[in-house]
C-alpha cells in the first residue's frame, strides 16, 4: 500500500556570514564597508572617481602691486 520514502538529504548550512560578491566583477567581497555597498575598492574607484585634490586648482594669477605697499 504505502511504500516508504528515503529520508531527504539535508546539506550543511555554513556557519558565518554568507558570501557577498562584487556586484561589478562578481568578485567575493571581504571588507564591511565593501560587503555594505556590495562593490570591491577597484570596482567602487571605477564607479565613483575621487575628485580632484583642491591643491592642484590653485594657479598663480598675475596682478598689479597694490598702491602703498
Amino acid at each position: 500500500m504505502h511504500q516508504e520514502q528515503p529520508p531527504l538529504e539535508i546539506e550543511p548550512v555554513a556557519a558565518g556570514p554568507r558570501p557577498v560578491r562584487c556586484r561589478l566583477c562578481g568578485r567575493p567581497l571581504t571588507g564591511a564597508a565593501s560587503r555594505r555597498s556590495g562593490l570591491g575598492p577597484a570596482c567602487d574607484a571605477k564607479l565613483h572617481p575621487a575628485g580632484p585634490d583642491i591643491r592642484t586648482r590653485r594657479h598663480e594669477v598675475e596682478q598689479d602691486a597694490l598702491p602703498g605697499l
